[in-house]
């Protein structure tokens, strides 16, 4: 799909979502083998923007620089419907239909505090604001990506991510 948007003069930025660093995604993008180029967004300043509170995420923007479509949360490209949709755009550059956009939330600030503490040093506070914050918002992914990745980085950067860890947590209220 990729050889077949860089034809048509589109590409693809990828931008992963880890406060820990590009060394934490790196091995992810070389092992899918990606092409196209994958940025790393320490600061959430793309979560600030956009508003978005989970991943994966996608944005399609015209050669105008006009977003065309967007999905925050849930967007992959492995599901058919995706794959058309992109597909679609890249031959015409326009998407029928409405974006699925879910924005904002009860504890936008809670990860920016949590950012701030992470970043000087105090892993404890920022790790309690954290849980603050997803106490308020539970459908906060990226605050409960960046709190389970930094207490059981077992479960997200040694090979795999543990998707069925997640979903106990969560079920476990975590």
């Amino acid at each position: 799909m990729y050889a077949e948007m860089q034809s048509k003069n589109a590409d693809i930025l990828s931008i992963a979502v880890d406060l820990q660093g590009p060394e934490k995604s790196r091995p992810y993008h070389e092992e899918a083998g990606a092409e196209f180029t994958t940025v790393v967004d320490e600061e959430n300043a793309l979560a600030r923007i956009f508003g978005y509170r989970a991943i994966p995420n996608g944005i399609l923007i015209d050669e105008n620089g006009n977003i065309q479509f967007q999905q925050y949360g849930g967007f992959d490209i492995k599901k058919d419907e995706t794959r058309a949709l992109v597909s679609a755009f890249f031959s015409s550059g326009q998407v029928d239909g409405e974006s699925p956009v879910a924005v904002g939330g009860p504890a936008s600030d809670h990860f920016e505090r949590g950012l701030n503490l992470y970043q000087s040093g105090d892993t404890d506070g920022a790790l309690a604001v954290w849980r603050e914050g997803i106490a308020l918002d539970p459908e906060n992914w990226n605050m409960r990506k960046q709190l389970w990745a930094i207490e059981n980085p077992d479960k997200y950067y040694s090979g795999k991510v543990d998707y069925k860890w997640q979903r106990e947590q969560v079920e476990q209220g975590q």
